[in-house]
This record gives C-alpha cells, sequence and structure tokens, in this order.
C-alpha cells in the first residue's frame, strides 16, 4: 500500500482527494495539510508520495522549491487549476514526479499516485498540448520543423494516423476508437513509431508531431475527446525537486 500525503486548501478540497485516493483500497493516507506546510508535513509522516494541490502554476512553483529543504526523499505530484506553455515547463525543469490539471484530478490519482511512486513521472494527457506548446506553430523555427518533418518520411500512412492522434492528446484507447482498431495494434503502431523517429515515449512522440505541423487538422466527428485518465509520461524524474528558476 502507497502512502500519500495530501496538501490541500480546506477541508472539502482534502476530502474529495483522500476519496478519490482510498476508492480502490491501494494508497493509505498518512497526512494532511494546508499549502505552504509541505515540507512539515514530509518531515512528520515521510509519504512515498506527497500530492500537492495549489490553485495556480506559480504557487506551485513555489511549493516545489520549498520541497527542495525537503528531509527525505518524496515524489511530489503536483495539481493546478491552470497551466501556461511557460509555467509549465517550468514546473518541469524542477521534475516533480507528476503534474495533472486539478478539474481531472480525481479520475486520474488512482493510476497516477503508483505511477509516480513507482519512479513515474506521469503528465495529465490535456496537458500534453501545452507543453507542446513551447514551440508555437506559426513560430517554430523553420529547421526544426523541416527535422521533424523529414522525420515522418519514415513512417507509414498508419503510423502517421496514431502520430496525430497522439500529438492531439488521445490515449491508446481513444487512438484505437477513432481508427477503429484494436488498443493492441495501436500500442503496437505506437512501438514502432518511437523506433524509426528514435524517440522515447509519448511526450517526445507529441512534440515531433505537433513541430511537423501534423496535429490540429482533424475536425468534428474525426475527433475523440481526450480522456481524463490514462496518464501518460512526462520528463525523467527527480523524486526530491533541486532549487531551479
Amino acid at each position: 500500500m502507497i502512502s500519500v500525503g495530501v496538501i490541500a486548501r480546506g477541508g472539502p478540497e482534502r476530502a474529495e482527494l483522500r476519496a478519490a485516493l482510498e476508492a480502490e483500497g491501494r494508497h493509505r493516507i498518512s497526512d494532511e495539510d494546508e499549502p505552504g506546510r509541505e515540507v512539515a508535513l514530509v518531515r512528520r509522516t515521510s509519504p512515498r508520495v506527497l500530492v500537492v494541490s495549489q490553485s495556480d502554476e506559480d504557487s506551485a512553483l513555489t511549493a516545489l522549491h520549498r520541497l527542495a529543504a525537503a528531509p527525505a526523499p518524496v515524489a511530489v505530484l503536483l495539481l493546478a487549476n491552470r497551466f501556461t506553455c511557460g509555467g509549465l515547463h517550468r514546473i518541469l525543469a524542477c521534475r516533480p514526479a507528476g503534474v495533472l490539471h486539478r478539474a481531472a484530478a480525481a479520475a486520474q490519482l488512482p493510476w497516477a499516485v503508483p505511477a509516480a511512486a513507482a519512479g513515474g513521472p506521469v503528465l495529465g494527457p490535456e496537458l500534453i498540448g501545452v507543453v507542446a506548446g513551447n514551440c508555437p506553430g506559426a513560430g517554430c523555427a523553420p529547421s526544426a520543423r523541416d527535422e521533424a518533418r523529414a522525420l515522418l518520411a519514415a513512417l507509414s500512412t498508419r503510423e502517421l494516423e496514431v502520430l496525430e492522434l497522439v500529438g492531439e492528446g488521445l490515449s491508446n484507447p481513444q487512438v484505437a476508437a477513432a481508427l477503429t482498431i484494436s488498443c493492441d495494434t495501436a500500442k503496437e503502431h505506437l512501438h514502432n513509431i518511437y523506433g524509426k523517429l528514435g524517440i522515447r515515449g509519448r511526450l517526445q512522440a507529441a512534440r515531433v508531431a505537433w513541430q511537423a505541423g501534423l496535429t490540429g487538422r482533424r475536425t468534428g466527428g474525426g475527433r475523440v475527446p481526450p480522456a481524463r485518465k490514462d496518464p501518460v509520461p512526462a520528463p525523467p524524474p527527480r523524486q526530491v525537486p533541486a532549487v531551479c528558476g
């Protein structure tokens, strides 16, 4: 059973997060506290994962700075109500165990916490587009765009379709549904894409798709709304974030 500490403002929010974490019986709440008390909670109970809910990305980043002084290793899973491209980039540079959108947290925590405890990290699928936004479409450097498009030449038509959907934030089950293929086939295509492009993970695949201009072309009926489950990998973690700016 994974011990989890919860940092959130007020009893109702902590109760909601606690209910989501205890729903499947795989997590034990070690302690709860208010924002600003992250280090004190870690000192008291040394949870394996610390869920930190903040109102905005600046507060989340401040919490990561505070946790640089934590006395014991802890995987930090951050939640916030709103993310911008630059703010999320700064948060990920501090290498938390995971980042989720607060609105989707109740559905994602049962999967995200074990992934974070296992060395994760995780990134909510609805945040993939925010990360990819670090290279805005119209302003993407021609060299990066040309390089990404050259990589796509190695892919089959079906693999291009899969990559496009991954770039738009769809999970494997959603890709399978959109293309009328099995989930195992979708996974196999994605594995082949990783090998042909020489990349590792959905985040890198999404970035290549976005830089090449592959995403954003589908309309209405062809799209499946991004799931609020099945979090996906983010850049390699450090369990205790280093001081970063």
